[in-house]
């Protein structure tokens, strides 16, 4: 009797999960473009030899990173920069669309605080 009631079916869901699929597949690959970008800016920051600080080439040491190896699909554009102690990442991953991927941390102020540190201490105790 009504027997093409099942191709009409087909013919609409199997697109939406096949299309809905395809998204997916894309969302991840993007999510794990920049989660990858996002931990090789964090290792590079936090691996800089101590040498490198103390001789003030923190910068020549970033700008040697080559971020281009993890990237499966897609380009990435990234800049490094150091300034008043504190080196920083930015940069932009274009797969589909522009992605914003940037990072930074402060290097060699823990002493300068701890000193703030005490002397305001020592203020609030008088």
């Amino acid at each position: 009797m009504n027997k093409g009631y099942m191709t009409i079916e087909a013919s609409v869901i199997v697109p939406v999960i096949i299309f809905g699929a395809f998204f997916a597949i894309l969302g991840l690959l993007i999510a794990y473009e920049r989660g990858f970008v996002n931990s090789s800016e964090y290792e590079r920051l936090y691996t800089i030899p101590l040498n490198n600080i103390r001789n003030e080439c923190v910068e020549e040491y970033l700008s040697g990173a080559d971020f281009e190896k993890s990237i499966v699909t897609g380009a990435l554009d990234m800049k490094s920069s150091y300034s008043s102690h504190k080196a920083s990442f930015e940069g932009t991953l274009r797969v589909i669309k522009d992605i914003s991927v940037s990072c930074s941390r402060e290097i060699d102020v823990r002493e300068d605080r701890l000193r703030r540190w005490q002397l305001y201490d020592d203020t609030f105790e008088e």
